[in-house]
């Protein structure tokens, strides 16, 4: 029986490349599954409506659950600084304390030139928790918050309630009836 050295060396060869390529392949491409199991929790944190509900034209008006609030009828004054002091509050129901922090959602939709700025508060308990989110207007064009606050450093408390501030001033030459839409977040840690 005669061997052919040269078919087997062939033979060998491409059968230990077949089984390198194959180890390579197996150790680059693999998969991990997981699974994943979601519940709903009803919020610890919402809103609440303040003191100065149906103040000055003010209508608080509460989403679903308390997780949302529309804010209608707030006034600015030309050339006058207006604070609405407890129009809404951050309630936490929970049993420990949270933090929280004001960021934009959206930008100012509305007239530009009438309004010199509107300004939002978390009015914490002591002031070096307060946290302002600040819109202003040069008269032409709005400068809105570079980004979130920073998260308040004491956090709410359980069973505490914070009011969100909201302070309003139109330029002297504002004219009457033009408005101004802004979404804010309230984030909770």
């Amino acid at each position: 029986m005669k061997i052919n050295y040269r078919k087997s060396t062939k033979f060998i060869l491409l059968l230990i490349s077949t089984l390198i390529i194959a180890s390579v392949s197996a150790a680059t491409y693999y998969s991990l599954t997981m699974t994943s199991t979601i519940e709903v929790y009803e919020s610890d944190v919402y809103f609440v409506v303040g003191s100065d509900n149906n103040t000055k034209g003010l209508l608080v008006t509460l989403g679903n659950k308390n997780t949302t609030t529309t804010l209608t009828g707030l006034r600015a004054y030309p050339n006058a600084s207006f604070t609405y002091t407890d129009p809404v509050r951050v309630r936490n129901n929970g049993s420990s304390s949270v933090q929280l922090r004001l960021a934009p959602e959206t930008d100012p939709s509305g007239n530009a030139a009438d309004f010199v700025y509107i300004k939002f508060l978390l009015n914490a308990t002591s002031a070096g928790d307060r946290k302002w989110l600040n819109y202003t207007s040069d008269g032409s064009s709005w400068t809105n918050p570079s980004g979130p606050t920073s998260w308040t450093t004491t956090g709410i408390a359980a069973a505490a309630e914070w009011p969100i501030v909201v302070m309003t001033k139109a330029n002297a030459t504002a004219t009457a009836s033009n408005t101004v839409t802004i979404g804010i977040t309230i984030d909770v840690d």
